[in-house]
């Protein structure tokens, strides 16, 4: 491979790291050319294993030998010659789990190369049913010079107008948002351009008072095109503006996002033209400063307005009795960093995330983020927004947002959680044995599923009404939490039906015990309202992996399990009956 194709590859990496997709390129005998960040991270088994030179199947047996359970792993040699099959044959995406994701493959032959493979994640804790086939990937397309060949459908779906650019200055491909943030005809016409003659482009059919606009952004790109440094941004006809964010690649090509801020400047604008109106008047200054004044110190967010020097010139009421600053401190007119300063030296950054404490012990007035949140010593959670003001310095707010994050709360708990028991619902219980069935694929363990059915729950129900069979359920949720462990899982399926995920167990004789402990205590008679009721309860028992090695065949075998104790409890047969083992799918 020469150099100008290994530079295309490594550029081209780059990029697909940015949009998370993992990226392998191999040679026309299947060994290891180039890999980019991406693919150690969705595979940390290659993490600082994988090297140029490496044969595809190798690296298949370190992925098979980390994912394949000890039944499974004598058949290596056979999952790899399929693999390897598969590669080299490969025409259509494909979809397979690995690590509690879903991760879909596309498999492209790269003329003068060899091979490149892709893999894109699913969202998190996203699994498909056997059989059920992944969702395509885009058709590749070879829009961008040379031999590479990448899946570009994915980059125009960005949002954010992307650009690459080689040692050059010269432009080697960009994407659809890019075309469209300029107003070109198509990517061919920034190929092989550079990029001040592209925005000159943009402008050409603009005149008047748009041309000083014009002019100020070619100022702009002459001081900002030479290094590469903070970001920019840069004025584009129709009152529009982009940040320019770039990023160099090893090879010494660039990679730069334009992102659109058109709004944020529009708000700028807005806020500049309201400063020069209340400029004009004196009195009117007063009158609308007075206003202002009493707003601000009615307001339930702080305030803190810091000027170019970071002196805190302004603050409100409300910022003292959020942050817990004392007065004296701010009338002395303090620097933003002495503030902050003096919140360290009393702890108030100590439990924050790294990357937290990281930024706030920088200079946050000139590289102010646009917001962050942050739990104060005391629990409460603080968003801190940083709003620019023109001729420097910004306008920071903080707002107490512990009660909206309770309430976001209490709505994921509703959403997983019983209405009447508390217990988990049936879907956040799922989501909870497939997380288990992913954690023993990588790490051999057992656990068991057990099924229970209440026995004379319709007659209680339809003798004393469904507010008596409400209240019987309630009791149910609590003698099952009492007996689970803290770390077992314990839902509310529908009905009378229940279900509890024993987890770290080693053998069925713990799952056999713990059933019969449940079915024992759910037969002893108790007090509603004064009614001394009894019920019963039948148990169906599933372990993984010998009843099933998914979530659905697990519950179906415990269901099964059940309704079988159920039989033979009626027919003077024991409560607790566990499933049979199945034959795990081969």
């Amino acid at each position: 491979m020469d150099a100008s194709t290994r530079e295309l590859i490594q550029t081209f990496g780059q990029v697909l790291d940015g949009i998370h997709i993992a990226m392998c390129v191999f040679d026309q005998e299947d060994r290891a050319l180039a890999w980019n960040r991406m693919f150690c991270k969705l595979f940390p088994e290659h993490e600082g294993q994988v090297h140029e030179g490496e044969h595809y199947r190798d690296n298949l047996r370190r992925f098979y030998s980390m994912r394949l359970d000890a039944r499974e792993l004598p058949q290596i040699e056979r999952y790899i010659d399929a693999g390897v099959a598969r590669h080299q044959a490969q025409t259509q995406p494909y979809g397979f789990e690995h690590q509690g994701q879903h991760v879909r493959v596309a498999s492209l032959a790269l003329e003068g190369v060899g091979r490149v493979r892709l893999w894109r994640a699913e969202s998190p804790g996203h699994t498909l049913a056997a059989g059920v086939p992944a969702a395509p990937m885009p058709e590749p397309a070879s829009e961008c010079p040379g031999v590479l060949s990448v899946p570009t459908a994915l980059l125009d779906r960005v949002p954010d107008g992307l650009m690459v650019c080689a040692q050059d200055g010269r432009i080697q491909w960009v994407n659809e948002s890019f075309v469209l943030m300029y107003g070109l005809r198509d990517s061919a016409a920034a190929v092989s351009a550079r990029f001040d003659a592209v925005y000159a482009l943009a402008w050409a059919a603009s005149s008047g008072p748009e041309s000083a606009l014009y002019q100020a952004g070619q100022q702009t790109l002459r001081e900002n095109l030479r290094f590469v440094g903070a970001p920019f941004e840069l004025p584009l006809p129709g009152n529009r503006f982009c940040r320019v964010i770039a990023r160099p690649a090893d090879d010494g090509s660039l990679f730069y996002a334009h992102v659109d801020v058109s709004e944020l400047k529009r708000q700028q604008q807005q806020l500049a033209l309201a400063e020069r109106a209340a400029r004009e008047s004196e009195a009117e200054l007063a009158h609308k400063s007075a206003l202002l004044q009493a707003t601000l110190e009615n307001m339930e967010q702080g305030i803190a307005m810091v000027n170019a020097n970071g002196v805190v010139e302004f603050y409100n009421r409300r910022i003292l009795e959020l942050l817990d600053l004392p007065r004296e401190l701010l009338d002395r007119r303090p620097t933003l960093a002495q503030v902050i300063a003096y919140q360290r030296e009393r702890g108030e950054f100590e439990a924050l995330p790294l990357p937290l404490q990281s930024y706030l012990a920088s200079d946050t007035l000139h590289h102010a983020l646009h917001s962050i949140e942050r739990r104060r010593p005391n629990g409460r959670i603080i968003e801190v927004r940083s709003i620019p003001v023109e001729g420097g310095g910004l306008l920071r707010t903080f707002t107490d947002i512990t009660e909206r994050r309770l309430h976001e709360q209490r709505i994921e708990h509703m959403a997983s959680h019983d209405s009447l028991t508390g217990l988990l619902n049936r879907a956040k219980f799922m989501d909870c044995l497939a997380s288990e069935v992913a954690l023993a694929r990588r790490k051999p363990m057992v656990f068991a599923v057990l099924y229970l059915d209440l026995d004379g729950f319709k007659p209680i129900n339809d003798r004393h009404g469904h507010a008596m069979g409400d209240k019987v359920l309630v009791w149910v949720a609590e003698v099952l939490g009492r007996m689970a462990r803290e770390s077992d899982f314990v839902a509310r399926l529908g009905g009378d039906e229940f279900a509890v995920l024993q987890r770290g167990i080693t053998g069925h004789e713990q799952a056999i015990r713990l059933a019969e402990r449940l079915a024992q205590a759910l037969s002893e008679p108790f007090t509603v309202d004064g009614q001394v009721l009894q019920i019963g309860a039948s148990v169906g028992i599933a372990l993984y992996p010998g009843h099933g090695t998914d979530p659905e065949t697990l519950m179906v075998s415990a269901d099964q399990a059940m309704y079988a104790a159920k039989a033979g409890h009626r027919d003077g047969g024991s409560l607790v009956r566990p499933s049979s083992p199945l034959t795990p799918p081969g």
